[in-house]
């Protein structure tokens, strides 16, 4: 569902050099100090009386810092790319002040937490299309916030403070994760179709002959299954119904007895029902790759685009499936998969989506509801 960004490769070089450079530069400040210059004896005093967590906290901030002014050259002629400067700038601000100053940290709070709210509303808006580095970096954000929070003093810890922290830090990232979500929803990129699926890349055009191709494997697939319109027949083939809710509009029914063929009209991975008044009807087969790291044969070129679901949380406990978290991580006890890739073919009039769309139109679906 989140890609990463070639253009934010600075930022990736920038995020892996943060810390040897700061080692560097804490070796400099060093010499510096027993040479009796006065600033670099009171920030190496400061540092060795912090804290490990205060310390923690600084390289994560430096981290985020270093992040976003290694992608404001790239952005400057955006009103992203200013922000880039004066939020790294900021955030190497109260990286300094962390060792030299005992106010630092409220400010240093409000930053973070700005940053992170900021992020979530261009997100949704539209202005920035999540990838790997920027979930990456709020998450790394997030944890320097609960940090600096947990740093507070310790004299002023009154009740009403403790509430409100332990319900703001959830909140916000319960605010975060959601907003990643909606934007990386609402805004998807050629290359995605829905949540936690991706498209096989292919050429923009289809030429006459792949055109041709994928006139054919629509004709043989809706030929080959016609022969399970009935599901009791399916069951017989072979085919078993997935383990799904019966809030679940489609049905699966997979076959491994066909798990080794590749795009064979007559071994479909699988069949898919729609729940109708009358039943279970037949609308179409979905064929799957042996493996996650194998795309398909693309006979039609961009009309056969396979896809596959990555991110998805499968608990050992039930038969319940959900989308990992931008953060990638799932629930107590569940396990985060990759699908091999597939395709659907479906033999219904599948609207604008058309015969091989990795998901049935709404306004289709609707319809074989009610019918």
């Amino acid at each position: 569902m989140y890609d990463l960004a070639n253009e934010h490769l600075a930022g990736y070089v920038a995020a892996l050099v943060t810390l040897p450079m700061t080692w560097l530069f804490l070796r400099l400040i060093r010499l510096a100090a027993t040479h009796r210059i006065a600033w670099a004896m009171r920030f190496v005093d400061g540092y060795r009386s912090s804290s490990a967590m205060t310390k923690t906290a600084v390289a994560l901030m430096l981290v985020s810092a270093a992040v976003h002014l290694a992608l404001a050259p790239g952005h400057l002629s955006e009103p992203a790319g200013i922000l880039f400067v004066v939020d790294g700038a900021g955030l190497v601000g109260f990286s300094w002040a962390a060792f030299v100053t005992t106010w630092w940290r409220r400010p240093a709070a409000l930053w973070l937490t700005a940053n992170v709210l900021a992020y979530v509303v261009f997100v949704v808006a539209g202005w920035e299309t999540p990838d790997q580095l920027g979930i990456a970096c709020k998450l790394v954000e997030l944890v320097a916030l609960a940090m600096v929070l947990r740093l507070a003093n310790h004299r002023r810890r009154t009740w009403p403070r403790l509430v409100w922290r332990s319900v703001a830090m959830p909140l916000l990232i319960v605010v975060t994760t959601a907003g990643i979500w909606i934007g990386g929803l609402a805004h998807p990129d050629a290359l995605h179709a829905h949540a936690g699926a991706v498209l096989q890349p292919v050429a923009s055009t289809a030429t006459p002959a792949q055109q041709a191709a994928a006139a054919r494997l629509l004709a043989d697939t809706r030929a080959s299954i016609a022969r399970y319109r009935d599901p009791q027949a399916a069951i017989v083939a072979g085919f078993k119904p997935g383990p799904v809710s019966d809030a679940e509009k489609l049905l699966h029914f997979e076959n491994p007895a066909n798990a080794g063929a590749i795009l064979d009209p007559m071994r479909p991975q699988a069949l898919v029902y729609a729940r109708t008044t009358h039943g279970l009807m037949l609308i179409g087969a979905m064929y799957q790759m042996p493996r996650p790291d194998l795309w398909g044969p693309d006979p039609g070129g961009p009309l056969t685009q396979w896809h596959q679901h990555e991110g998805i949380c499968i608990t050992p406990f039930g038969f319940e499936l959900s989308f990992a978290t931008p953060f990638w991580s799932c629930p107590v006890g569940a396990i985060i998969v990759t699908t091999p890739p597939m395709l659907h073919v479906w033999i219904v009039d599948n609207g604008k989506e058309g015969p091989f769309a990795a998901d049935l139109d709404p306004k289709v679906q609707r319809l074989l509801e009610r019918s």
